[in-house]
């Protein structure tokens, strides 16, 4: 049995005896596991609370190597890792507590874990939490809205069920990598458990823009966790979700319930954040704002709302010219100019696109949204698929929530012609964000994967309801009416081909070529073939 005291001197045990043989940072890494519901954590977050002051990838081999480690001094079975989480077996592992310090006299040389600390300690004495709870030592740092989630209801269940309680720890843990707004620690949250105060009051003493709350209420075998988003300032409520599940496993269930309301508030929240930064006057926006204000644009999907989208970015890079956000959505949108055959210039489009992922790509480590654009960009207008496969596995190892993230590494693997590793990419990216403005190229993306497998009537179903979905998106039916050709339904090809004509008069095979993504040319050469035998010009 292992004894790991949270209250006064950090003195680990096994079997009654000292533990020796692990170093101060195993030490750190038990006590923080002891502290969470269930005993789990996870690995981005612990790589990132022990290893602060290293780079993502660093820090995640320092903690691999400190886990296999760990397993040599500890005993069998007690501490357990799989890809995504590290926890402690309840059944080998007491955790005591009493009147202490947490912690007392340990500190650890890692700003994460001594934020983490310092929490622990403020939420364990009144006074210093009520500090710790003012608006100036919790609110936003970063210019990004601050997010709380508040301990949820735990509606027809006994008083020590902890069930509510584990599910707003990971659906904390889960919301704290996404990189749309900062999230207040649970211990902040937690210590207001109990008080009778409104949204607003919570908000402000947690110097809050936007509260989480829920309920829980389970029946049987099923459970139902009911979440909405408050706004702080007056309590109005801008988003509310219900999720039903079955009660087979509860930390995999309180996994599906984390991941799916980070995956779907991310996009609400940022909603509500792009109203509120259009009603600011023009010349008080800031860079930020100004990013918020053009993403409408950007997913419009039109050619002149990308063209008003590249305008806010340029405008955001003039208040601010090193700003990531700004240089890689930027670039996003410049490649998307060619690959919709939106541009005059392919090859001018393509070079400006590149170069601006390259200046994103030097000023931008750890913002997940930024990587994901970044990855669309060079995917978008070079053959490097390499380097955009690992620009957007960087975004989903820092938000694994990120819809845009898994949508665009489908895509990335359709380019590399992993179509089976693209469909379940793609269905992920859905599964997160099924209202997504992007949902349409999810689907076509669905459906070129399909057609790589050669599964064409398929893929045809697909790209038809893609069009459904943004019936602006006139270039798709290239694709539809090569595949229409490609089957023998001439008819429904030449409409389909149709349609493309009279959306991009005067398109030639040459102009097309130079316009679509780089690594499909070669793959396309059948595709090509049916479109000249509907009579589309080749020069």
């Amino acid at each position: 049995m292992l004894t790991i005291p949270l209250s006064g001197p950090l003195l680990i045990a096994c079997d009654g005896a000292h533990l020796s043989g692990v170093s101060r940072r195993a030490q750190a890494m038990l006590a923080f596991l002891a502290a969470q519901p269930a005993m789990r954590a996870d690995r981005a977050r612990l790589a990132d609370l022990l290893w602060s002051d290293r780079g993502p990838e660093q820090a995640r081999a320092s903690l691999r190597q400190e886990l296999s480690v760990m397993r040599k001094c500890l005993p069998e079975g007690t501490l357990e890792a799989d890809r995504q989480w590290v926890w402690l077996d309840g059944a080998q592992v007491e955790v005591t507590r009493g009147a202490g310090v947490p912690l007392d006299g340990f500190d650890l040389a890692s700003e994460g874990f001594e934020d983490w600390l310092r929490d622990l300690r403020s939420a364990a004495s009144d006074v210093v939490a009520a500090v710790a709870l003012a608006p100036a030592a919790t609110g936003p740092r970063t210019g990004r809205p601050a997010l709380a989630v508040m301990p949820f209801d735990n509606l027809n269940a006994e008083p020590d069920d902890m069930f509510a309680d584990g599910v707003v720890e990971e659906i904390t843990s889960a919301l704290s990598h996404v990189q749309d707004f900062d999230v207040i620690a649970r211990q902040s949250a937690f210590a207001l458990r109990g008080q009778a105060l409104d949204v607003p009051s919570v908000a402000k003493r947690l110097g809050a823009d936007y509260v989480v709350e829920g309920t829980v209420r389970r029946a049987g075998d099923r459970v139902r966790i009911t979440v909405q988003l408050v706004r702080g300032k007056d309590g109005h409520a801008v988003w509310s979700e219900r999720f039903d599940d079955r009660l087979d496993d509860l930390f995999d269930l309180q996994d599906r319930i984390a991941a799916r309301v980070a995956g779907q508030m991310s996009p609400g929240l940022r909603q509500v954040e792009i109203l509120r930064a259009r009603t600011a006057p023009p010349a008080d926006r800031s860079a930020y704002d100004l990013v918020l204000t053009a993403l409408p644009h950007f997913w419009a999907h039109r050619k002149k709302e990308n063209a008003r989208a590249i305008e806010l970015l340029d405008a955001a890079l003039a208040r601010d010219p090193d700003y990531g956000p700004a240089l890689a959505y930027k670039a996003w949108a410049l490649a998307q100019q060619p690959s919709y055959i939106w541009s005059t210039d392919p090859a001018a489009d393509r070079a400006q696109a590149l170069d601006l992922a390259d200046m994103a790509e030097r000023r931008t480590t750890d913002h997940a949204p930024s990587l994901v654009a970044i990855s669309a960009a060079v995917s978008l207008v070079s053959d490097q698929t390499d380097r955009a496969r690992n620009a957007v596995d960087r975004a989903l190892a820092l938000d694994p929530n990120n819809a845009w993230g898994w949508m665009r590494l489908g895509w990335v693997s359709i380019y590399q012609r992993q179509p089976e590793e693209a469909l379940d990419h793609l269905a992920r990216a859905g599964e997160l964000s099924p209202l997504d403005p992007f949902r349409f190229n999810m689907t076509i993306g669905r459906a070129v994967a399909l057609a790589q497998t050669s599964d064409l009537t398929d893929a045809i179903d697909l790209i038809r309801k893609g069009i459904l979905q943004a019936p602006g998106i006139k270039w798709a039916n290239r694709l539809l009416a090569s595949w229409l050709i490609q089957v023998g339904r001439e008819t429904e090809a030449r409409a389909a081909m149709q349609e493309l004509m009279t959306a991009y008069p005067g398109l030639t095979l040459d102009f097309l070529i130079a316009s679509v993504p780089p690594t499909l040319v070669e793959q396309n050469r059948r595709h090509y073939a049916a479109l000249l035998s509907m009579g589309l010009p080749e020069s």
